[in-house]
C-alpha cells in the first residue's frame, strides 16, 4: 500500500510555466524542470551547477508518443547547451539533484542506467538512447540508498507531468490481467479487441485486432489519420487480414479506441462491454445513481 507523502514545488519565477522545483519534504532529492526556452534563467541557478541525471522531453505532433533521452553529467550547463545545439525533439528538461550535494559519478551513472531500463520497459516513451549497457556497479550500501533515490525521483518525475515509468496497464504477472481492474471487450466485423479505462484515458491491449478497411464515411477522419500514425509508428501491423496492436495503447476516450478497431465511427461508450455484456455506459450510469460519481 502506498504511504502519503507530502511533495512541495517551488515556482522561483512566479510562474508554473518557468522553472519547478520539486521535492518530497522528508527527502533530499529534488527534480528540477525547464523550459528549453528558459536555459539561459536555469543557467544563472545553482541548481544547475550539481552533478545530475537529467531527461529530455518532447516530441513532434506526428508521433504516437512523447519522445525522451536520458542521460548523465557532472557538468549539466555544458550538456545541456550541448543538447540544445545539437538535438531538435525536447522542449522541457527534467534533472535530478541532490540538496546536499551527496551525488557522485557513481550516483548518476547508476540512476540513468535505471531510468533508461524502466523507461522502455514501461513503454511510453520513444527512448532516443541506444542500449542502456549493463548494470554499473555500486556497494550494497550504496545500492539501498540508490532504490530510495530512484522512487524519489519517479514520483517527482511524474508529479512534474512526466510518468516514464509507469506502464499504461499494471499486470499481476507478464500476460496476465491487469490487478483489480474491469476488462472491457469489443467485437465487430474482423475485429476483436479488449481494453480497461485508466487514468490515462482507455487503453487498448497488444494482440487486438482491428477491421482492416475503412468504411467509406470514416474516410479522412480521425479513423484514418489515426490508424496512419500508428502504422507508421509500428504500433499497428497489418498481418494481411486484420490490423494488429502490438503494444498496449492509450486513447483519450473509449469512442476514439471504438473507432480505430471498427474502421468507423462509433460511441466506445455503448461499443465497448464487459464479461456479461453491460456496457461502460450502464455501468457508469449505474455508479451515478449509486452515488459513487458527483
Amino acid at each position: 500500500m502506498s504511504i502519503p507523502k507530502t511533495l512541495q514545488i517551488f515556482l522561483p519565477q512566479g510562474t508554473p510555466s518557468g522553472i519547478r522545483i520539486a521535492e518530497l519534504t522528508t527527502r533530499i532529492v529534488q527534480a528540477v524542470a525547464c523550459p528549453r526556452t528558459g536555459l539561459d534563467e536555469l543557467f544563472q541557478r545553482h541548481e544547475s551547477k550539481h552533478v545530475a541525471t537529467y531527461f529530455l522531453l518532447g516530441g513532434s505532433d506526428g508521433d504516437a508518443k512523447p519522445e525522451a533521452y536520458i542521460g548523465q553529467t557532472e557538468d549539466l550547463v555544458g550538456r545541456l547547451k550541448s543538447h540544445d545545439a545539437n538535438k531538435e525533439f525536447w522542449h522541457t528538461v527534467v534533472f535530478w539533484i541532490s540538496r546536499t550535494h551527496s551525488f557522485t559519478q557513481a550516483h548518476i551513472r547508476w540512476l540513468e542506467w535505471k531510468s533508461i531500463a524502466a523507461a522502455k520497459e514501461a513503454n511510453r516513451y520513444n527512448i532516443t538512447n541506444g542500449n542502456g549497457g549493463s548494470e554499473p556497479f555500486a556497494t550494497e550500501a550504496m545500492l539501498a540508498d540508490l532504490d530510495e533515490i530512484y522512487e524519489t525521483g519517479s514520483i517527482l518525475l511524474e508529479a512534474l507531468g512526466h510518468p516514464l515509468f509507469r506502464p499504461f496497464v499494471e499486470r499481476k504477472a507478464k500476460g496476465g490481467s491487469p490487478d483489480g481492474e474491469t476488462e472491457w471487450f469489443l467485437r465487430g466485423p474482423d475485429a476483436s479487441a479488449k481494453g480497461i479505462y485508466t487514468s490515462d484515458g482507455f487503453v487498448v491491449f497488444a494482440d487486438s485486432s482491428c477491421r482492416k478497411e475503412v468504411v467509406p464515411s470514416a474516410q479522412g477522419t480521425f479513423v484514418t489519420n489515426k490508424r496512419e500514425q500508428l502504422l507508421a509508428s509500428g504500433i499497428l501491423k497489418d498481418d494481411g487480414n486484420h490490423l494488429i496492436f502490438t503494444e498496449d495503447t492509450p486513447f483519450n476516450s473509449p469512442s476514439g479506441a471504438a473507432m480505430v478497431v471498427l474502421g468507423r465511427t462509433a460511441n466506445g461508450w455503448l461499443e465497448w462491454k464487459n464479461s456479461n455484456g453491460v456496457q461502460i455506459d450502464q455501468i457508469r450510469k449505474k455508479a451515478e445513481q449509486e452515488g459513487l460519481y458527483e
